[in-house]
């Protein structure tokens, strides 16, 4: 209840600009779900701009219609949210906003408006105007993949994986339920811990720690960086959106 006194009062006078820092830091997840949504609404009834700082990356995402997210005191990447997250720009943003597997790689050949790169041992395919890194023979890369894109089949029907897709093999390492979804640890040649969100909607019982997979996504949810950032940054940092 202080939190909306609080907003009432700075938006009783019609500012052009209102500064939220922070304002829900100090709530419950469900109220502060439930107040990420009014605050939308109050700002789409009144129309005065919300410059709102927050560190939670959700409640960037949910409350934005512009979300900068910032490095060291400066902007890695502004833009919508759909945009920085689906078309992350560097390592610091595909690691901060949400989860991404970032696979070392180089670039092999192109195929049409493709790029094909060797990672592992095997071949990925990757959309060029997916791509902010090198896109010629020998370029390095890294290729990024968020978790939930990516679809998890027994190494038994392998045979049934459509073709045209970007395929990783693979032993699971670790599993855990969460209930909407279970989160998978992958071993796999081009990724130590490769990260697989799977929905509870029909679940395989034979994808259990131990057992052989293979890692399947459309090339058209690949995206590439330059390889000479560093892989981590970003994940363990704090930052601002």
């Amino acid at each position: 209840q202080q939190q909306r006194v609080a907003v009432a009062r700075a938006l009783i006078n019609h500012p052009k600009v209102l500064l939220l820092d922070e304002p829900l830091g100090a709530l419950d997840l469900k109220l502060r779900r439930q107040m990420q949504l009014e605050l939308k609404r109050i700002q789409t009834e009144v129309g005065i701009t919300f410059v709102h700082v927050t560190h939670d990356q959700e409640e960037a995402m949910t409350m934005a219609d512009t979300v900068a997210v910032m490095n060291g005191g400066r902007v890695e990447q502004l833009g919508a949210p759909t945009d920085l997250y689906e078309n992350p720009r560097t390592t610091f943003v595909a690691n901060f906003l949400g989860t991404s597997n970032l696979i070392e790689a180089e670039v092999d050949t192109r195929s049409g408006d493709d790029i094909v790169l060797r990672a592992g041992g095997g071949k990925l395919v990757l959309p060029e105007a997916r791509c902010s890194g090198p896109t010629t023979a020998g370029g390095k890369v890294l290729v990024g993949i968020r978790p939930e894109k990516i679809a998890l089949t027994h190494a038994d029907d392998a045979g049934t994986v459509p073709e045209g897709r970007n395929r990783v093999t693979g032993k699971i390492a670790d599993a855990s339920f969460i209930g909407v979804s279970t989160q998978y640890v992958i071993d796999t040649p081009v990724c130590d811990e490769f990260a697989v969100y799977v929905q509870n909607v029909e679940r395989d019982g034979r994808l259990v720690p131990g057992a052989d997979v293979v890692l399947h996504w459309s090339p058209a949810h690949t995206f590439g960086l330059d390889a000479d950032q560093d892989i981590d940054a970003g994940i363990e940092e704090e930052a601002a959106a």
